[in-house]
């Protein structure tokens, strides 16, 4: 039953940043509790809409998207998402260089980047708590907000490329994980409510 509230949900934030992606292939392999998907490409222009980085995307690439969902612990345990092998390549935005040149556009670049971190809090706070009127109300939907806000996102290997003119800069990351934390800032699963 949880399945049919659970997978949709979960297959919507991957889809957000994955092309080309078939949801049959996924849902019957997530009902069996785990997902692997393999040479994946991103979707740039959504990860520059989410990042707002003063970078262009020129290519995404996943070598390998596992999902683990622990159905038979689903309100204790949090699903997994590890990305195996992830290589960006970007590149400054035109009209970036031009603007870090110029002595006066300093305060404007300052004013902008607020306005921008203002505009971005609320939206991801929307986006924590999903006030998706398809959702059950009671128990399950309780559940359901209970396993989005506590998803564990786990990246071995980011490879960042730096791309200008004829240079290139490389930067390799073993491991970067993001989970949900208590008071403490100790990982822990949290039991959010809703309002």
């Amino acid at each position: 039953m949880l399945e049919s509230y659970v997978t949709p949900i979960l297959m919507s934030y991957v889809n957000r940043y994955i092309k080309n992606l078939k949801p049959s292939d996924l849902q019957l392999s997530l009902w069996g509790g785990d997902v692997v998907l393999s040479k994946l490409e991103l979707k740039l222009d959504v990860l520059e809409q989410e990042l707002k980085l003063p970078f262009t995307f020129l290519s995404g690439h996943i070598h390998e998207l596992r999902i683990h969902v622990p159905w038979t612990k689903l309100g204790s345990e949090p699903v997994v998402i590890t990305i195996n092998t992830m290589e960006c390549i970007l590149k400054l935005k035109d009209g970036m260089q031009d603007d870090h040149e110029s002595c006066g556009s300093n305060s404007t670049n300052r004013s902008t980047t607020e306005n921008t971190k203002s505009s971005v809090k609320p939206r991801r706070i929307q986006q924590a708590a999903p006030t998706d009127p398809d959702l059950p109300p009671g128990y399950v939907q309780s559940l359901i907000r209970r396993v989005v806000n506590n998803v564990n996102i786990v990246i071995n290997n980011l490879i960042l490329k730096y791309v200008e003119d004829d240079i290139v800069l490389s930067v390799n990351i073993t491991s970067a994980e993001c989970y949900t934390v208590g008071e403490l800032w100790d990982r822990a699963f949290m039991d959010i409510s809703g309002e």
